[in-house]
Formats: structure tokens, C-alpha cells, sequence
């Protein structure tokens, strides 16, 4: 087991297929049953020591997990706080696994979170920059910003698009926090300023 901080609030366990297996546990038992998924995540938070790494105090964990190519199991945590009016909804957040029918090792994820928090607007124009050269799919977004926070809001068709995979790797490796609320939007479209609609990313990749 691996373990490795991506942020102030993000860090990533990383498992091979054999200690997965090691534990009498598949990845087929994680995309079928939420009790041993939800298991395995607090084991591998207790064993993992994240709580020397983030604080937890006021805060919430996102657990999410995926696969690659390389036999690897990854379960990225992250630290989430300050979420008025969200608090019966479940933060675990566990992305379905489903396998290729040509391929034992290539997996496709379900992307769930459309809602993307940054610190600040340099922040998403710099991802912006360095996205120019991979043609990344951003569909139907909004920009919106509050208390010196910047959303990026995806539309529902958008996430669901194949396309949009490689778009989310970027998306979670530069912004603060994700979110796949369904209340949430709402929240923030009342309360929060429209800086871009429906094309922020094109229109922001352009400058």
C-alpha cells in the first residue's frame, strides 16, 4: 500500500491488485457492495494514518475510488468542509467500476461530480494553458464566483459524456474540492455571481 498527498486537502491510497486480493476482496465486490467498499475505505484510512496527514476537525472526507491500466487500485480522500445546508447528504462518493467486454485490465468510471471549487481565477486559467495541447471535451459549463471562491458547474449531459473522463483528471488535479450534489448547483447559482455561462472553459482557454 501506497500512500501520496496531492494537496493541502487531497491524498491518494494506492493498492495492487494482489493486496486487494489479499484481503478476500475484488473489484467486483467494491462496484457490487457498498458495505465492503465502505469497509475497506475506513480500513485503509485507519491503516493509512490520514488523519496525521489532514485534519478532520469540521471537516467531511469525499471517498472516491477507481482502476487503471496497471492493476492498481487508487482511493482518493479528500478533506471537505463548509457545505451549508448539505449536511444529510453522504459525502462517500464511491465511482462504479465496470469492466470492458475486450479487456480484463481497461476499466471505464462513472463520473458523478459536476461542480469544480477553485481558490482563484489564475488557478483555472492556468489549467486552461496547460489543457490547450490535449483537446479536452468541456461541453455545457458555467463559471460562478462567491467569497472569493470560483465554481465551475457542468452540465448533467456533459459528465456523462466518455469524453469528459480525461477532462475530470485535469479538473480534480487543480481545483480545490468536487462535488456531485445534485442540491448543490442550486445553492450556488442562488447565492453566488455568473461570471461565464454554458462556455466558460472555451471562452477562458481562448485568453
Amino acid at each position: 500500500m501506497k500512500v501520496e498527498r496531492v494537496s493541502e486537502n487531497k491524498i491518494k491510497i494506492i493498492l495492487t491488485i494482489e493486496e486487494l486480493e489479499n484481503r478476500d476482496i475484488t473489484l467486483k465486490d467494491i462496484e457490487k457492495d457498498a458495505d465492503i467498499a465502505r469497509e475497506l475505505f475506513t480500513d485503509l484510512i485507519e491503516e493509512s494514518n490520514v488523519d496525521n496527514i489532514l485534519d478532520f476537525e469540521d471537516s467531511q472526507l469525499l471517498i472516491e475510488a477507481s482502476s487503471d491500466n496497471n492493476n492498481l487500485l487508487v482511493v482518493t480522500v479528500t478533506k471537505v468542509g463548509d457545505l451549508p445546508d448539505l449536511r444529510d447528504y453522504s459525502l462517500m462518493d464511491i465511482k462504479k467500476i465496470k469492466k470492458r467486454k475486450n479487456s480484463k485490465s481497461d476499466l471505464v468510471y462513472k463520473i458523478s461530480s459536476n461542480i469544480y471549487d477553485f481558490n482563484s481565477l489564475d488557478t483555472i486559467l492556468e489549467l486552461c494553458e496547460n489543457a490547450k495541447n490535449e483537446k479536452l471535451f468541456f461541453g455545457k459549463n458555467s463559471l460562478y464566483k462567491k467569497d472569493n471562491k470560483y465554481y465551475l458547474i457542468f452540465s448533467p449531459s456533459t459528465i456523462k459524456n466518455k469524453k469528459f473522463v480525461k477532462t475530470f483528471v485535469f479538473l480534480s488535479e487543480y481545483c480545490d474540492y468536487y462535488y456531485s450534489y445534485n442540491m448543490f448547483p442550486t445553492l450556488i447559482k442562488e447565492c453566488a455571481t455568473l461570471i461565464i455561462e454554458n462556455n466558460a472553459m472555451q471562452k477562458l482557454s481562448k485568453l
